[in-house]
């Protein structure tokens, strides 16, 4: 497994920071580098890097291993500050491997024929990128690799429950550089420290933005694999950067008009893709067990770990199954039953809501801490106006309640449906949900948009049943529930799959809601194409239609992501209709088939 490897190797990165301290610092201040130096070291011969230099050792091994290389001019250059991209490129070598050949980027300023990209690609969970104010998603690549960046993917990797744990109080009174933190990176500052994982200076500083050097690199990754938790050596072999550029689908840079439809971009290379049966096409039914003999009733959500294990949600049978790509077993991993009660406390009134009462509907996965959740609603009683509870459960590695909504539905729903079309778990660890309903005696249709922390109550952030500055929608009766949306901290961006009650009103559409100021904008929209299921990753949306998937970026793009007709099968048997779409570790897609109830892998 990719990111079981890459977790291996940076997880025993803690060794360094544990046993030092202060890795990064520079070597004379703190004397640690000659602490567990390697023994019967190969010789290198660079012309600046004499062997009485303090790293020498580390250099040479890490070089012998095909970790590190040196310059053309056989120069190694151990002072020169180590960029972001250098940093991913020896995670990933120290990890012992392959760069992805990947025919996409997840960051704006990463292009697939860069150097990098291969590199980036196969690292990226753990790395932390940036949004800039326009909404573009970048990597920074050339920039220099800084402490709070190693901390915070130490910590992702971890899995430390930020949200739940982090003291920023404790750091605040440690370090007098505390402002000089990221926002972003202070929570995982924080318990990065409680935890022993990081420490200061003596001097009581942080340093959050001190770059490291080669040299510097060296010692901690040597250190780190000889001496880490797995105790396993440095990986390496020959692992060169491709030089032949993966095929891209190249964006068009013709502004696009809101108010006109919107046409996909074709790729400027056809890429044939294979495709993999994970579990199922043998037939409908309920059965766990090995992958050739597992069945499959039903798919209603599914989700996919940092190990690249999926879960797929079947409503009616109401459980959670889960296939484990490492042993190519089906089980069940949850079922719905008396762990899913809880008390809803309002007013000194206790109201005890059953399992019973519980209707699961969608599946996300946290990779902030490594944590599975079920989203669903229960109905209590029925009186008019009805009562319901939107409830969230944390699965692993227990069931138990994390975010709640109470809410009563309209008294003039007779016979209409409550559902939900998303569920998304945000970079800042926060659950973003839509809840609509459907009124079949009004015919109208009503769907919000909620945030919620954990341990809290949901909140309202945009709605579309009033006219006032919240709403995503341009008139009362205007669109169906919100297919899906991307969360960033200044504005939510929903994408409508549904088509209003008024004949005006667009098929489909990308809207813009930003938060402070309340603002809400169509950024495109278009009604010549029926998409089948949506879903999003790292800032865009990909939209199946049949069996071509598209990519619309947050400006309102459109290219032809995967080209059905470049498909080719594994096992001879042509996708049906995709349902559901979710991306594995590995930027692979993961589908629900659901013509041939099974799901399945299209190979990046």
């Amino acid at each position: 497994m990719v990111h079981k490897r890459i977790t291996s190797a940076l997880l025993a990165i803690l060794m360094i920071f544990s046993l030092t301290g202060t890795v990064l610092a520079a070597p004379v201040e703190y004397g640690e580098e000659l602490q567990n130096m390697p023994e019967n070291t190969p010789t290198v011969s660079f012309s600046d890097l004499p062997s009485t230099h303090w790293a020498y050792k580390y250099i040479a091994d890490l070089v012998n291993r095909k970790v590190f290389e040196g310059y053309p001019d056989h120069k190694f250059r151990p002072d020169r500050t180590i960029s972001r991209a250098e940093f991913a490129t020896i995670i990933v070598k120290a990890a012992g491997l392959q760069p992805k050949k990947v025919n996409y980027s997840s960051f704006s300023d990463v292009k697939v024929t860069d150097w990098s990209s291969p590199w980036i690609e196969t690292a990226k969970d753990y790395l932390t990128g940036y949004r800039t104010a326009n909404g573009e998603y970048i990597y920074n690549p050339t920039a220099p690799a800084l402490r709070e960046d190693i901390t915070v993917a130490i910590v992702k990797l971890k899995g430390y429950d930020v949200a739940r744990l982090a003291n920023r109080s404790i750091i605040e009174a440690m370090f007098t550089d505390y402002e000089g933190i990221s926002e972003s990176a202070k929570d995982y500052v924080a318990i990065a420290v409680e935890n022993g994982i990081v420490s200061g200076f003596p001097d009581e500083t942080f340093r959050p933005q001190n770059s490291i050097t080669r040299a510097e690199a060296a010692a901690m990754l040597w250190r780190a694999f000889m001496y880490g938790n797995d105790n396993k050596g440095v990986g390496g072999g020959d692992q060169t950067a491709p030089t032949t550029p993966a095929p891209v689908t190249e964006p068009d840079t013709t502004p696009v008009d809101p108010q006109s439809p919107a046409q996909p971009q074709q790729p400027s290379q056809r890429t044939k893709f294979s495709v993999d049966t994970l579990v199922g096409g043998t037939g409908q039914g309920d059965v766990d067990g090995p992958v050739h003999t597992a069945k499959i009733n039903e798919v209603d959500s599914l989700a996919v770990d940092k190990d690249n294990n999926v879960y797929f949600l079947d409503e009616e049978a109401r459980k959670v199954r889960k296939f484990d790509i490492s042993n190519g077993t089906v089980s069940t991993f949850r079922q719905v039953d008396a762990s899913f009660d809880w008390d809803y406390t309002e007013d000194g009134n206790v109201t005890r809501i059953s399992h019973t009462q519980f209707v699961p509907k969608k599946l996300a996965y946290s990779f902030a801490n490594n944590r599975l959740y079920l989203l669903g609603y229960a109905r209590v009683g029925y009186a008019q106006p009805e009562e319901y509870y939107t409830e969230i459960f944390e699965l692993t590695p227990e069931v138990k309640l994390s975010a709640y909504e109470n809410y009563f539905a309209d008294p003039l729903n007779r016979g209409g449906t409550t559902d939900y079309r998303f569920f998304r778990i945000n970079n800042n660890n926060e659950f973003i949900y839509g809840r609509g309903e459907d009124y079949y005696y009004n015919e109208y249709r009503n769907s919000n948009i909620y945030k919620a922390t954990m341990n809290s109550q949901a909140e309202l952030i945009g709605t579309s049943n009033d006219n006032t500055s919240a709403s995503f929608s341009y008139t009362f009766y205007a669109h169906d529930f919100p297919m899906d949306v991307i969360s960033t901290d200044e504005s939510i961006y929903v994408f409508d799959t549904g088509k209003g009650y008024q004949s005006s009103d667009p098929k489909n559409r990308l809207t813009r809601i930003q938060l402070f100021p309340r603002k809400v904008e169509t950024i495109v929209s278009f009604d010549n194409m029926t998409f089948d299921s949506v879903t999003v990753q790292n800032g865009k949306f990909y939209l199946s239609s049949g069996t071509t998937i598209y990519e619309l970026s947050l400006d309102g793009k459109l290219t032809t992501f995967i080209d059905g007709k470049d498909l080719t099968y594994n096992d001879g048997n042509p996708i049906q209709k995709i349902k559901h779409m979710a991306f594995d570790s590995n930027g692979n897609v993961i589908v629900y088939d659901d013509g041939n109830k099974a799901i399945r892998r299209i190979n990046l």
